[in-house]
């Protein structure tokens, strides 16, 4: 294909066509600008790959995605654009693992979902019979229901333990505290008992409201509003986790609701794609961008001491207050005239199949009272502890090990490695596992430890060659450091 040629595909790619702009709805199209933002959150999480600091592998398959992604936003039909997306971001996922985001696991459930249902309905469709869209998006529908119904459910069941319960360490007064600081209230005792137990509540709810059509407004309000709230607190990079949920919950709404959504967007939009093609609907979010680099830039300069990851850190915080505002008022206005949910034609019964994906998931978040992995289980924020043979968890006298990977913890005494060092100074134990993995990774360096009683000096990867991990192991297990005071403070 000469350069004449591929500059006249993607001038065409970009062109705005007036009525392709009024065809018929498609579900597919209101929901791939949403992933697609979602998955620009996600990765802007990661600056350091995205400056090439990391990997350069990861750094060419990363900038593919967000090219991928600014081409779904701007032309949400092209369905190759939507499996180009999920490819991209199931490959980063995949040269990252072992992977402890549990964001980044439950988008890549949903990308490799996306990539299955894609993969039979290409396989379905023919010369004179292509790609049925909406059969994709009926497919979609409910796993993305399925991932949101785990999140809630593991939000609230990892979260039944002492340490969460308790107003001194909560990690529900972890993420109120910031919030409440500026009314001077961080310290009210009402206030904390009232995060912990309306996280609860709003759960439940949620879980409740995306199995009960009628009322599916009730919990879609109260998520959003949650999810737009908990990015500001500013105590994490929430915003990939925040936009993730609310794409999904884009993709479950009934269809007359995202529908309504969607065209009020390519009518705020229409004006700016006649008048300057595709690409018209990327200035709104340049013009948001550009307000919060200037805003976080002259806000830091009256922090000089500040680094400058703080300050891309606020842009996005910024960026996402204002998109995610955007995006919360307009499904709560849409779910909102839906209450109570009238449609009369039940939703038809879709396969059992595309759910095989969800529901691994939810059986790997059981891992920590296994004895298998810690982190990627859903477990964030939730104060829970179920090392060493104990559980503050209140369902469990002791953790039901079916794998003993938990139970041989360690206390590094000394280390040639600084990060092991730290470690020791904060008193935190490590899983036995991890520690080896640690070593194999950096075999220059050696630890003294102590395990059951025993201490082991100046130890080294090549004292465990013959107890190397295998490649499902080294990939899938990933452990948090073992903080034995109690109360457990709030970590992650």
């Amino acid at each position: 294909m000469t350069s004449l040629a591929v500059s006249r595909r993607i001038a065409r790619a970009f062109a705005y066509d007036a009525d392709a702009a009024i065809q018929k709805y498609d579900g597919l199209s209101a929901f791939a600008p949403m992933w697609a933002i979602a998955m620009i959150f996600s990765i802007a999480g990661d600056p350091y790959i995205l400056a090439g600091q990391r990997s350069l592998t990861l750094f060419v398959v990363m900038w593919a995605q967000i090219a991928g992604c600014v081409l779904l936003i701007v032309k949400p039909k092209a369905t190759w654009a939507f499996a180009f997306v999920a490819l991209m971001a199931v490959t980063a996922y995949a040269l990252r693992l072992p992977v402890a985001s549990n964001n980044k696991t439950i988008a890549t459930v949903m990308n490799l979902s996306i990539l299955l249902v894609m993969a039979v309905a290409a396989r379905q469709a023919s010369a004179h019979d292509p790609l049925d869209r909406e059969w994709i998006y009926d497919r979609l529908r409910p796993v993305a229901r399925s991932l949101l119904a785990i999140m809630y459910f593991y939000g609230i069941f990892h979260k039944i333990n002492t340490d969460f319960l308790d107003p001194n360490v909560s990690c529900a007064v972890s993420l109120y505290i910031p919030l409440a600081q500026p009314f001077g209230l961080e310290n009210n005792l009402f206030g904390r008992y009232l995060s912990i137990y309306i996280t609860f509540i709003v759960e439940a709810i949620a879980i409740a409201s995306l199995y009960w059509r009628r009322w599916f407004a009730v919990g879609l309000i109260l998520a959003v509003m949650f999810h737009f709230v908990i990015p500001i607190s500013g105590y994490s990079w929430y915003m990939d986790f925040s936009s993730l949920v609310f794409a999904l919950y884009f993709l479950t709404m009934p269809k007359p609701a995202s529908e309504a959504v969607y065209q009020r967007a390519i009518s705020v939009l229409r004006p700016l794609r006649v008048q300057l093609g595709r690409l018209g609907v990327l200035v709104p979010a340049g013009l948001v961008a550009i307000f919060a680099i200037l805003v976080s830039f002259l806000v830091s300069l009256q922090y000089p001491a500040r680094e400058p990851i703080l300050v891309y850190h606020s842009v996005w915080i910024l960026i996402w207050a204002m998109l995610g505002g955007i995006a919360m008022v307009a499904m709560t206005l849409v779910a909102l005239r839906n209450l109570p949910y009238r449609d009369a034609a039940p939703p038809a019964r879709t396969p059992l199949w595309p759910l095989v994906l969800p529901l691994l998931y939810f059986l790997s978040c059981l891992s920590p009272y296994v004895g298998l992995k810690t982190e990627s289980s859903i477990t964030m924020f939730s104060n829970l502890h179920t090392e060493g043979g104990e559980t503050n968890h209140l369902f469990f006298p002791a953790p039901p090990y079916i794998f003993n990977y938990q139970r041989d913890l360690v206390t590094i005494i000394e280390s040639s490695s600084p990060w092991l060092m730290r470690h020791a100074r904060k008193e935190n134990l490590l899983v036995l596992f991890s520690l080896k993995e640690y070593l194999r990774q950096n075999p220059q360096h050696w630890v003294t430890y102590t395990l059951n009683g025993q201490t082991i000096r100046k130890a080294t990867a090549a004292d465990f060659i013959h107890q190397r991990a295998g490649m499902l192991e080294r990939n899938l297990l990933l452990f948090k450091p073992v903080d034995f005071k109690r109360p457990k403070i709030c970590t992650h």
